[in-house]
């Protein structure tokens, strides 16, 4: 039975080769407690054995309240054409195009906020992305559905080394995120509010966008136009709207006392009669327009934009001085960076997906990592999988620590995996 008492269901597809039901002693003193049994005649003493162990079994994921299941990626780094080990495809940036699920949990939440989010996604790559795939769900608020490829269940079953060695590490993340619950104690950090309906003939593009911005770690936050408050806005620095019809009524009103207070607003389409005065600059995309202490940037093309271009676009427009996150030396990484309610305590969320050096392309984390994070933070703690916690005080003769500055810390890491949170007090 696990050891463990949750509120929150933690859910596990159970492999159709486990049929004996002490395979169930797996789970013990573990958060796992929900499996996804879609035939359970063959695995009826699973069954019954795991509703005495007070395990929760679910026979289909169509209809369960409170739930979304959405299907994902299997992320990573994905490989080059010639399926080369030491190669990978590469974007725009020459980094590794990434597949990640974060910026479609974080969508998902955001449209049903009553909801828990749980990812289905199918195990493609070799053994040492399953930490991976369970970090690129959980920090950015949702759950992977845990599911095993069949040649690991059998290795499992079997004892294998190898594949339990596997297991452990796969339990080791699952663990983490259950005991560091970071999306109830912790809010969203933003620069940048992306509105859009997120539906219809915007679905396309404004989904893309949120894919591409996370890709440059700028923080942003989520603004359905349907579920629009007076809060909506509060902290940001600028605001893109990617749909093809600016908006209108109130929040067309919202948006310009934002820009007179000295935000950016950036726009893929204008109005009529445009507010302001034009602005004295010089940008490919944009022309820009004076109203107060803020600008406007609306699309030079009417044309149906790049998702790419709009996402670093946005980005340049804003400018790094505002960045809240900034890295050197990482290699390809999502990032999530929240603080508590009172300002008091944050936390950086750093999923890793490959990291390069000399050409190679290596999947995994980086070696030498830093991290810039605004905010006037005074101590900082390192927290992974499978090490105890570090503290980044000082910098110690290998580099490892922490630089704090007037309005800012600079982070110099150890070599990391998969993940790594970074925890930080004031």
């Amino acid at each position: 039975m696990s050891g463990f008492m949750s509120s929150e269901l933690i859910p596990m597809r159970w492999p159709s080769q486990w049929r004996d039901s002490s395979a169930l002693q797996r789970l013990s003193n573990t958060h796992i407690n929900c499996l996804l049994i879609e035939d359970s005649a063959p695995l009826r003493s699973v069954v019954e054995q795991a509703q005495k162990n007070g395990i929760r079994v679910i026979h289909g994921t169509s209809e369960l309240p409170g739930i979304i299941v959405m299907r994902g990626v299997w992320p990573g780094a994905r490989l080059s054409r010639a399926s080369h080990p030491d190669t990978a495809s590469s974007g725009p940036t020459g980094l590794p195009w990434v597949e990640s699920n974060g910026w479609a949990v974080r969508l998902a939440a955001t449209l049903n906020p009553k909801s828990t989010i749980w990812v289905d996604v199918t195990p493609k790559d070799p053994p040492e992305s399953y930490p991976l795939c369970v970090a690129d769900v959980a920090a950015f608020g949702g759950t992977w559905i845990i599911s095993l490829d069949d040649q690991l269940a059998a290795g499992i079953e079997r004892g294998d080394g190898a594949s339990m060695e596997t297991w452990k590490g796969l339990i080791e993340s699952v663990e983490f995120f259950a005991t560091h619950n970071y999306r109830s104690a912790y809010v969203g950090s933003a620069v940048v509010g992306v509105i859009s309906s997120f539906s219809g003939d915007n679905q396309v593009l404004s989904w893309e966008v949120l894919k591409l911005l996370t890709r440059t770690t700028e923080q942003y936050r989520i603004i359905p136009i349907g579920s629009f408050s007076a809060n909506s806005l509060s902290g940001l620095q600028a605001v893109l709207c990617p749909d093809s019809d600016p908006p209108g009524g109130d929040l067309r009103k919202a948006l310009l006392d934002f820009v007179q207070a000295g935000g950016l607003l950036i726009m893929r389409s204008a109005w009529h009669g445009m507010p302001g005065t034009p602005a004295n600059w010089d940008n490919p995309r944009y022309a820009g327009h004076v109203l107060g202490k803020g600008t406007i940037a609306v699309a030079k093309s009417k044309d149906t934009p790049d998702a790419y271009l709009i996402a670093n676009d946005t980005v340049a427009l804003v400018s790094h001085r505002f960045d809240l996150l900034r890295f050197w030396d990482a290699g390809s990484l999502n990032a999530y960076l929240s603080e508590a309610p009172d300002g008091k305590r944050a936390v950086a969320q750093l999923v890793f997906y490959a990291w390069e050096m000399n050409g190679a392309t290596a999947a995994h984390g980086p070696e030498n990592a830093t991290v810039r994070v605004a905010g006037r933070y005074r101590t900082a703690q390192l927290l992974t999988f499978d090490k105890p916690p570090l503290a980044l005080g000082q910098p110690d003769d290998h580099g490892i620590g922490m630089v704090v500055y007037d309005d800012s810390v600079e982070l110099h890491l150890p070599p990391l995996s998969h993940y790594g949170a970074v925890e930080l007090d004031v």
